[in-house]
């Protein structure tokens, strides 16, 4: 039994790593991409690497102050209609 739990623990730990090392790639590509976009050669940045990690790290709070918001939030189905509704 006990070595049941200790799988269950250890794949649990592994989705979350591979969960954070998703999110941390997709605000990575999201900052990247969002730099070549919208900074053009008459914009100065000083410090690029400080700018880059200080906006993905913006992107990734606001990520998950986003996910934190909708799981209060009543959500329906996409194919379920609100009460009262035919």
């Amino acid at each position: 039994m006990k070595e049941d739990q200790a799988d269950l623990v250890m794949r649990a730990v592994s989705e979350q790593e591979a969960h954070d090392a998703r999110s941390d790639a997709e605000a990575r590509a999201t900052a990247h991409g969002l730099i070549q976009g919208y900074l053009g050669p008459d914009h100065k940045v000083i410090d690029m690497a400080r700018f880059y990690s200080a906006l993905v790290s913006a992107l990734k709070e606001a990520r998950a102050q986003g996910l934190e918001d909708c799981r209060g939030a009543d959500v329906l189905p996409l194919n379920q209609q609100p009460p009262g509704q035919s």
